[in-house]
């Protein structure tokens, strides 16, 4: 119990750090799972935050939502720098297994939150595997637990969704807002686009983390804990909580920097989407966010791709995402025998196994195998399974 209550508090630290996206989040109990892998070789520590709506489709019925906000936070132990990284819900991507573009917040209504890491993944090409979710009286609850939150409201909100059980009424000013005032502040977009609500999240989460960093509320330790407990999801290892719970306390306000993806609004047989400037996103990746990426050392690998009869789409998905990291791709393979793997597979060809730990990396493949074939025409083969793509 001491071992898990250390690795949720780590992370609440996350969740109250990213709090103005999460709100209406999924009904999970607060879990970890084991896991020896800690950080990616530029030596951060990124986690996904996915905020869920209720899916209510009337007062008392509900099925499962979509991703009403997505953030990526990293940590940098080294210089204690925050990065906050905010995909506007709206994003058209591709997503893992299905044949058209579309919405990044549909993925989580089509494979929940595993799906959406893996959607995230490549589309930022980001060795993302770690998550945090929290429902939305856990969201209300961490605000009310620091004292809630002090903010200048830019304007006057007022906004009322019966079905979804959201009433908005804030006045422009500066003011102290408790969990359910803290929600509307970061749900409202009622006269806003997606982008303007992100900007005013990060607003909230600088204010909500100088307010957390308090010496008043880093006693309260044990009381933010039950409310993890109760109500949050994550499959953050033991052993990158115990190795990050002791910086919580050295953390800085005043190092917290804040990304948003360019874009432009598109329309498509009459649905709006929010279609990403991949430029200026590849430069802010490669710039502010992850930018350690040996392209030219990876170019030198040869990477080939087995994935099962009829799963060629699901190659090529990995190939682009590999590509992007500046492997080279020798060729998509579709395996006649058997059925599907379950678990995904970086077979190295060569002696030494550093190109496919690199590999192993960019997919989040924890199986790393040594197969030396002096034939091979690649140096690496990933064996594309279930547990890769949906």
């Amino acid at each position: 119990m001491a071992r898990k209550r250390k690795v949720l508090l780590l992370a609440v630290f996350f969740i109250v750090m990213t709090v103005a996206s999460t709100c209406f989040f999924g009904y999970t109990a607060g879990r970890t799972t084991e896991d020896d892998q800690v950080l990616p070789t530029d030596g951060k520590l990124y986690v996904l935050i996915v905020g869920e709506d209720e899916g209510l489709v009337a007062p008392g019925q509900k099925v499962r939502g979509r991703s009403d906000t997505l953030m990526v936070a990293s940590f940098d132990p080294k210089t204690g720098e925050i990065g906050l990284l905010s995909i506007p819900r709206d994003t058209r991507v591709s997503i893992p297994g299905r044949k058209q573009r579309d919405k990044i917040n549909h993925a989580f209504a089509y494979g929940g939150v595993e799906l959406t890491l893996q959607t995230v993944r490549q589309f930022l090409g980001i060795p993302l595997r770690y998550y945090v979710q929290i429902d939305t009286s856990g969201f209300r609850k961490l605000v009310d637990a620091i004292g809630g939150v002090p903010i200048e409201v830019e304007k006057d909100m007022k906004y009322t969704d019966k079905a979804g059980g959201l009433y908005i009424n804030l006045k422009k000013g500066y003011q102290v807002l408790n969990g359910e005032q803290a929600e509307g502040y970061v749900r409202y977009r009622y006269s806003d686009s997606d982008f303007a609500r992100t900007q005013r999240q990060q607003k909230f989460i600088k204010a909500a983390i100088k307010q957390l960093l308090k010496p008043s509320n880093l006693l309260k330790i044990d009381q933010l804990f039950k409310i993890a407990t109760e109500t949050v999801k994550t499959n953050i290892p033991l052993s990158v909580g115990i190795r990050y719970l002791p910086m919580i306390k050295s953390l800085q306000d005043d190092k917290i920097t804040s990304y948003t993806i360019e874009g432009t609004d598109a329309w498509d047989n009459g649905i709006y989407y929010y279609e990403a400037d991949m430029a200026k996103l590849k430069e802010l990746i490669e710039n502010h966010f992850y930018s350690h990426v040996n392209l030219s050392a990876n170019q030198a690998t040869g990477v080939e791709i087995l994935v099962a009869k009829g799963k060629r789409n699901n190659g090529e998905q990995i190939a682009e995402l590999l590509q992007k990291h500046g492997f080279r791709i020798v060729g998509i393979t579709e395996q006649d025998k058997g059925d599907e793997q379950l678990i995904s597979q970086v077979v190295s060809t060569r002696r030494e196994s550093q190109s496919a730990l690199a590999v192993a990396e960019v997919l989040s493949v924890q199986e790393v195998l040594l197969d030396v074939r002096s034939d091979a025409v690649a140096d690496v083969i990933v064996v594309v399974g279930k547990d890769m793509l949906p």
